[in-house]
């Protein structure tokens, strides 16, 4: 439904021309790029802003987008920014390696030019682009800037992770990964990650612990694409009960249950759109075992910024969409913050910065936000109200 909503002549490329080029690591990898260390502050704080589907291009950008960007890194003043993927349009057709050129320097160069170091993955139309350029090609965009402190030590140029330091720098605090979730599963909706990122994941994380003495490194993990165990933060219910979503996953109707749910602020307009529901990943499995994922948080839902804790004690959510070119939820396209202590980094907090809450412009009308998945439930309302009745027996 978000193709068929948003792209009018899509196109499915076959990813992983740059793989092999790129080794699985099976030891500790490096803390920094070059001489690029994060560190916390003196006094033991670290601010980290997540954007995420800013989907700009060439020069017919939204500047509302990159005045939100602005006003936000100038008020909040981060230590780092993280960008979750899709910083290319779906909507924009025919594309030159110049468009998404401009696209990048657009989100980056107001962080370059106020010292601010920056982390990107990418989304699924990021992928849809390789005609254009190949993900080696895209990474040496993001790499003409001094502010990227990726560290290219991934199986792919957007999976890889990046210690976080003590403020004196003699100690790990807290890690980063970065995971690219690919595109389409064979079968049929998102893939997710490869069986080489799990695999990178799993060695990664088990270095980083025997360097830390056998203790596990709290981690973040930020990718587009959510893992189909975002839906453990859901519980199944009637199509009438208030605010019920229609998933087309497996044909059911969810609202968010409340005790696994953190008010901040948080909202959900549209069915998690996540990886195949068939498609085995072993992700959230791998977290489970290596025990050092403190939260997970995720994109590509433009009309999702809610965040929860599974039964396994998972923190996991979103960031609404950043955008304005593409589909997004008005007002409340957000930002989302993330601020830890380095006395106590799993204790982080986060919140949400609205649009219409920090700009004096407000988002006012934009068409693509009434053509977004979200329409998927209110049709279906409408089905269920008329044939219901027929629905039901047909699936007994």
């Amino acid at each position: 439904m978000k193709k068929f909503l948003s792209v009018l002549l899509p196109v499915l490329i076959v990813l992983g021309c740059c793989i092999g080029a790129f080794a699985v690591s099976d030891g500790l990898t490096a803390a920094n790029n070059g001489d690029k260390t994060l560190q916390f502050n003196a006094d033991g704080t670290f601010k980290i802003l997540m954007f995420n589907d800013t989907q700009d291009v060439g020069k017919n950008g939204n500047p509302k987008m990159t005045d939100f960007l602005k006003k936000a890194i100038d008020t909040e003043k981060p230590d780092l920014v993280v960008f979750a993927g899709d910083q290319l349009s779906d909507v924009y057709t025919l594309p030159s390696a110049e468009d998404y050129a401009i696209a990048v320097d657009n989100i980056l160069k107001p962080l370059e030019d106020r010292g601010i170091p920056f982390l990107a993955t990418l989304g699924n139309h990021d992928h849809d682009r390789a005609s254009v350029l190949s993900e080696a090609e895209m990474y040496k965009l993001y790499d003409r800037y001094e502010m990227n402190y990726a560290t290219e030590n991934g199986p792919d140029p957007f999976t890889f992770n990046v210690e976080v330091k003590t403020h004196d720098g003699s100690a790990t605090a807290f890690n980063i990964y970065m995971m690219d979730s690919n595109n389409h599963a064979p079968e049929g909706g998102y893939a997710g990650i490869t069986a080489e990122q799990l695999a990178w994941y799993n060695n990664t994380s088990a270095a980083l612990k025997a360097a830390n003495g056998g203790n596990v490194v709290p981690s973040m993990n930020f990718q587009h694409i959510p893992v189909k165990e975002i839906y453990n933060l859901f519980k199944e219910c009637e199509w009438n009960t208030e605010g019920a979503i229609y998933s087309r996953r497996d044909g059911k109707w969810y609202v968010l249950d409340e005790t696994k749910i953190v008010n901040d602020g948080g909202r959900l307009g549209e069915a998690p759109c996540s990886e195949n529901f068939d498609h085995i990943t072993g992700q959230y499995q791998a977290w489970l075992a290596n025990g050092d994922i403190m939260g997970a948080f995720f994109g590509h839902d433009h009309v999702n910024s809610y965040w929860g804790i599974t039964d396994d004690g998972i923190k996991m959510g979103y960031n609404g969409g950043s955008g304005f070119r593409s589909y997004g939820d008005g007002g409340y396209r957000s930002v989302r913050v993330f601020e830890f202590n380095e006395d106590d980094v799993t204790n982080y907090t986060t919140r949400l910065i609205f649009h219409d809450d920090l700009m004096e412009e407000k988002a006012g009308f934009v068409f693509a936000d009434y053509v977004s998945p979200a329409l998927l439930t209110k049709v279906m309302k409408v089905v269920y109200f008329l044939f219901g009745w027929a629905i039901k027996m047909f699936k007994k």
